[in-house]
């Protein structure tokens, strides 16, 4: 049975949990093609039926959080983990709006949901995945602690291929990122 996700505040960041009256922020930030490039199971152009898939499909099965901007109360982002059927791992996915990519939004929100991933949800492994050509998603992940364990041909969905990806765990928990 899957945990609730939780809203969560970090210094610059609240974390809640998405809802429908999100749909026109999400799309917004979702309809963009070098973000979408940069994202497995997104397709392009991202529409209000791929918003609705999200909140009726996704969002029962994996736990998301809206990343909103305290200063200005705007949604600039989703975050979410998605759960093995064994329920002992999860695999952590983000997307940030380009007006706030290079603010360190990721690494921030990455470092709550991880310890929310593990003190809650009791997952014993993180595992995350980044296009080759996505060195910034691969900066976050080291920042978090996350080690390189292989490289992959992963779909895109899109771009409507698979592309050259860089697997990553995060395993050896000692110390839980501070938030």
């Amino acid at each position: 049975m899957m945990v609730e996700p939780m809203p969560l505040e970090t210094r610059r960041l609240l974390l809640r949990p998405p809802v429908p009256e999100d749909t026109d922020a999400i799309i917004a930030i979702a309809d963009d093609w070098d973000l979408l490039r940069q994202t497995a199971r997104m397709p392009h152009p991202f529409t209000a039926a791929d918003a609705q898939f999200f909140f009726e499909q996704v969002l029962p099965n994996e736990p998301n959080w809206a990343i909103v901007w305290k200063p200005t109360g705007r949604l600039i982002g989703v975050i979410g983990l998605a759960p093995t059927s064994d329920g002992n791992a999860a695999a952590i996915g983000y997307y940030i709006g380009r007006d706030y990519w290079g603010l360190g939004v990721a690494t921030e929100a990455g470092r709550a949901i991880i310890r929310v991933a593990i003190e809650s949800f009791g997952f014993r492994t993180l595992t995350a995945r980044h296009f080759a050509d996505n060195p910034a998603s691969g900066r976050v992940l080291a920042k978090l602690g996350f080690t390189i364990v292989g490289s992959s041909s992963h779909p895109c969905r899109a771009e409507g291929r698979s592309r050259a990806a860089v697997e990553l765990e995060l395993t050896q928990i000692r110390e839980l990122p501070q938030a």
